[in-house]
């Protein structure tokens, strides 16, 4: 009988953790429709924005700017973005095993989310700056951020300056990737979705070396503002499906007891009879 009672609490005890599973895979699915539309309307504008770049950038006259100039300083800086809680599968686990793989040296680092703040200091890394992933709207941090780097760039504190998050491919896959920030590249790693050639008969006004005075900042911030919408859908994303099989291996589980427990039961029950059977004829 001692057993039952066991099976029997262990039940509603898997229960009730199903139950919070549950709702917690329906609050995520909420939320990871909504970060999802805004990772994917984001996407059109940044690449437009590259070809832009790339444009007013052939038709300069000027010297190389200062932000597309490699810097001759030792250190690198890496940003590292993440979530702020866990239960999120190896969302933020595979992010960490990407930088340990790369064997970084002479990095300092700054981080966005609590689990890269913590990785951070668990691997004894130079962290210069530690951020919510959720304390601060995305497009504020992504103004704090660019005004940081660009400046720290500028004034050669570091040869390169790069940024690596989770990157939202779907709902069930989010993988790690690198985006170099400083100095900018000629080319990007992204697939172009703009077919048409731009034209060589163009008017910059007031000028195209202004122009791209002006349009290397904001490249820089529309990057990092889409890097943390990708990293907040993938870690809604993560998150939901995580806890959906959570729910489904406890809805396993709990079948599982079910069966144990109704054995158990009828055991105890066939053990009574027999003993009942037993006694009878003890008195025959």
């Amino acid at each position: 009988m001692a057993q039952i009672r066991e099976i029997k609490k262990r039940i509603k005890s898997v229960e009730s953790t199903q139950r919070v599973t549950h709702a917690m895979e329906l609050v995520e699915a909420a939320k990871m429709r909504k970060s999802q539309v805004l990772a994917l309307s984001g996407r059109p504008y940044t690449f437009t924005l590259h070809e832009i770049l790339k444009t007013v950038q052939g038709a300069s006259k000027s010297s190389v700017h200062r932000l597309l100039e490699k810097n001759t300083s030792i250190q690198e800086l890496l940003i590292v973005v993440t979530s702020d809680r866990g239960l999120a599968g190896g969302l933020n686990l595979n992010v960490f095993r990407e930088i340990l793989r790369s064997e970084l040296k002479n990095t300092k680092f700054i981080t966005i989310g609590k689990k890269a703040r913590d990785f951070a200091a668990k691997t004894n890394q130079d962290l210069i700056a530690s951020y919510g992933s959720e304390e601060i709207p995305f497009l504020t941090l992504a103004r704090i951020l660019t005004k940081m780097v660009t400046k720290a760039y500028a004034n050669n504190e570091y040869s390169k300056i790069s940024i690596i998050y989770p990157h939202f491919d779907s709902t069930i896959k989010q993988n790690p990737r690198w985006v170099q920030l400083l100095p900018i590249e000629d080319e990007t790693n992204q697939p172009s979705i703009i077919n048409h050639q731009p034209s060589t008969n163009l008017l910059f006004e007031p000028s195209a070396d202004s122009i791209l005075s002006s349009i290397l900042i904001h490249h820089v911030l529309t990057q990092i503002y889409q890097v943390l919408v990708e990293s907040k859908a993938s870690e809604h994303s993560a998150r939901m499906v995580a806890m959906k099989n959570a729910t489904d291996a406890a809805e396993d589980l709990v079948k599982d007891l079910t069966l144990t427990y109704n054995q158990a039961r009828q055991e105890a029950i066939t053990k009574e009879l027999l003993d009942m059977i037993t006694a009878q004829r003890a008195f025959e």
